[in-house]
């Protein structure tokens, strides 16, 4: 083919018709290459099979019985005679209703007998999540492998395993439930920050984390709040944790929202629910939380004084004390010309304390008196 479409451009009168035949010919370049590559792809599949040079077979775990959200493994297992060139690289299929992913980086590799000789076995695990009851069919994986067929020499090719069908139930527990939580293992926890007997304009912080075994953070539910008309509500975006530790999977949420008290009176929360599928004993379970009861008050509570302004409060007051008996002392002694300078430090001091026993009472934002400086 090629060079029936180089002689076409060599034969051609003119540059218009070289320049067609050229771009022909590459065309039939391109079409042989690929052609020639499917040929050997399909080539090197079908020596692998007939020399038996590699095995290639894939099954589901629990092959039965789960329900949507549930994890289901889908176990592929690679095994050839010699060893493995390369690394083995697998491709994941879309399929609508179901969640297909690799969380492994590498395979569990182990060495079997198999009619006397020594067998190379790499088995990988892909997490299967259904979002949806039914029937649903995962396509043929396409594996690429490489394997030695001699010492000197390798074969590379892409395998396919079987089709295989996912079934999930709703069991009856489970019916008229919007959304669980299918896992082995299911921990809810509710955090407060600030105090629930608050103020116009406090803060109070509350944290829901769900902590759950073989299951995908993006598959745990969003905890939310009811609007209340007393507090300004302020969410804030979730964080999401998944963990996998030898073929163990731990997924985290943690929704945080805040609350600023905007009205008086009394505000009633109810807990957060969270319904549990426990996948070993195949039973419903229902976690909640406290709920909360937050009082709002309209007025500031008082600022207790701090250190610092005890100890300024303490020495205006020593001050005073001393500039009142100097003050005696000079009256008596008739040395009216320094009265006036010591009233002067008497009065300072007096305002001194008047700004450090109300700077005491009152928050340094609200405090008047709070920069003042003498």
């Amino acid at each position: 083919m090629i060079l029936n479409w180089s002689r076409a451009f060599k034969k051609s009168p003119n540059f218009r018709d070289r320049l067609q035949g050229y771009v022909l010919w590459l065309s039939g370049c391109a079409g042989s290459v690929a052609i020639q590559a499917a040929l050997l792809l399909s080539l090197s599949s079908v020596a692998l099979a007939e020399e038996q040079l590699v095995e290639i077979s894939a099954r589901l775990i629990p092959a039965e019985g789960a329900v949507p959200g549930q994890r289901i493994k889908l176990e592929v297992t690679v095994a050839t005679p010699r060893w493995f060139t390369a690394g083995t690289r697998i491709k994941l299929p879309e399929v609508p209703g179901l969640l297909l992913l690799q969380n492994q980086d590498f395979a569990a590799n182990a060495t079997e007998r198999r009619d006397g000789e020594s067998w190379t076995v790499q088995r990988w695990f892909i997490d299967v999540f259904a979002t949806r009851p039914g029937s649903l069919i995962i396509p043929p994986l396409k594996v690429s492998v490489s394997v030695s067929k001699s010492p000197s020499e390798a074969v590379a090719s892409t395998l396919e395993t079987q089709a295989l069908t996912v079934v999930t139930n709703i069991p009856p527990a489970l019916v008229g439930v919007k959304q669980w939580v299918a896992s082995p293992s299911v921990t809810l926890v509710q955090t407060i920050e600030g105090s629930l007997d608050t103020y116009l304009g406090a803060a109070i912080n509350r944290r829901i984390t769900i902590k759950a075994d073989d299951v995908m953070a993006m598959l745990l539910p969003r905890t939310t709040s009811p609007n209340e008309p007393l507090l300004q509500t302020y969410p804030e975006p979730p964080v999401l944790r998944n963990r996998s530790n030898r073929g163990g999977l731990t997924a985290s949420r943690s929704d945080r929202i805040s609350w600023i008290a905007g009205a008086p009176g009394v505000v009633e929360i109810p807990g957060v629910v969270v319904n549990w599928w426990n996948t070993k004993s195949q039973q419903l379970e229902v976690l909640t939380t406290d709920p909360l009861s937050i009082s709002i008050s309209g007025a500031l509570p008082p600022r207790p004084a701090s250190k610092t302004e005890t100890a300024k409060a303490l020495f205006y007051a020593v001050t005073i004390l001393l500039l009142g008996f100097l003050s005696w002392r000079l009256i008596a002694s008739r040395r009216l010309n320094q009265i006036g300078k010591t009233l002067n430090l008497l009065r300072q001091a007096g305002e001194g304390l008047w700004v450090a026993l109300k700077g005491s009472s009152l928050p340094t934002g609200l405090n008047p008196w709070g920069n003042t400086k003498d």
